[in-house]
């Protein structure tokens, strides 16, 4: 029977320190910067409850906004030694309909709706030829079938999980309060408290079967006429959940950093940087590290005030997240 290892407080803290810094970079001069709504999708780390992107700029009260988010995932990673093997391969498609509203002056609640796919996928094949046409690695993907589902977990003689069988269904459910602690037209900051519901099925790996907390603070600012910057940290209580109870940490880090550029006249171009400590303990970089996802796309704005946002998610730690998710977002206030 495996035995739970002790567990370090506040674990990725020198990580969480950068980021800070980062973050108080970003809001000190306090602007209309507005991050792309993705982070780090592994399939394992989706279930819990690291925050998606939160607004600094709170709406109007009495008014809101509405988005559609969709995030598509590629994941294809192994890791075998004498003490333990690891598989992550798996297509998870994650879709969300994200509710904005605010019920006070400088209050707002926020609420996502998500719904959840994972399965084998059909992107393996373009994603190979996707690395041979660049030239990039292909990792373990050239001895991996094509288009299989098997995320697993041994450590000695005993299987510590494994999913071989294709779910989609409701996710868990994070409802957050936002409280608007300054703005200007030149920046704003805001902090939220999120909570996330256990209202997946833990067992088709759609939730984590706990109650997790986030505190985060969400600041944006203006560089320049067409320049905006901003960032995120967050600090995360997770509830012991179903996955790799053994090996989960009860504390973790997140945050984001990133810019965006207004190219031409509606169309925006951003580029975002999203960190995380490790949710798992173990000895497997790909299940447990502490990733650094690279986020880049544009956002179109139309007159009628729709936002369509486009983009994609590459890790700059390999094997610490997903190699490939594509983004997209339709977005708009009410």
């Amino acid at each position: 029977m495996a035995t739970r290892p002790v567990e370090r407080p506040f674990p990725g803290a020198r990580c969480a320190h950068r980021l800070a810094i980062v973050l108080v970079a970003v809001i000190a001069p306090v602007a209309h910067g507005e991050p792309l709504l993705t982070r780090n999708q592994n399939p394992l780390l989706l279930p819990y409850g690291l925050p998606n992107p939160l607004p600094a700029r709170l709406p109007a009260h009495r008014s809101g906004g509405a988005a559609l988010v969709v995030n598509w995932t590629n994941a294809a990673n192994d890791d075998f030694s004498d003490a333990h093997s690891f598989t992550l391969d798996a297509e998870a498609v994650d879709v969300r309909v994200r509710l904005e509203y605010a019920f006070a002056p400088d209050w707002a609640g926020l609420v996502e709706l998500p719904w959840r796919d994972l399965s084998g996928g059909t992107l393996d094949a373009f994603i190979e030829n996707w690395h041979d046409f660049f030239g990039l690695p292909k990792g373990p993907r050239h001895h991996m079938p094509q288009d299989r589902l098997l995320i697993e977990y041994q450590q000695g003689d005993k299987v510590e999980l494994r999913f071989d069988e294709s779910s989609s269904g409701i996710g868990d459910i994070p409802i957050a309060a936002g409280y608007q602690i300054t703005s200007s037209d030149k920046g704003a900051i805001a902090g939220w408290l999120t909570v996330k519901l256990p209202t997946g099925d833990s067992k088709d790996l759609l939730g984590s079967g706990a109650t997790d907390v986030a505190l985060s603070f969400s600041g944006q600012t203006q560089l320049a006429e067409h320049w905006q910057v901003f960032g995120q940290l967050d600090a995360v209580w997770l509830g012991q959940g179903d996955i790799l109870p053994d090996y989960q940490q009860s504390f973790a880090w997140a945050g984001l950093a990133g810019v965006s550029w207004n190219a031409w006249r509606a169309l925006d171009l951003t580029v975002q940087f999203y960190a995380n400590s490790k949710v798992f303990d173990t000895s497997v970089d790909g299940l447990s590290g502490d990733a650094i996802v690279l986020s880049y796309g544009g956002t179109w704005r139309t007159t009628g005030g729709w936002r369509i946002d486009f983009g994609m998610n590459e890790d700059i730690q390999v094997d610490m997240s997903p190699d490939a998710t594509f983004y997209v977002a339709v977005q708009r206030g009410f």
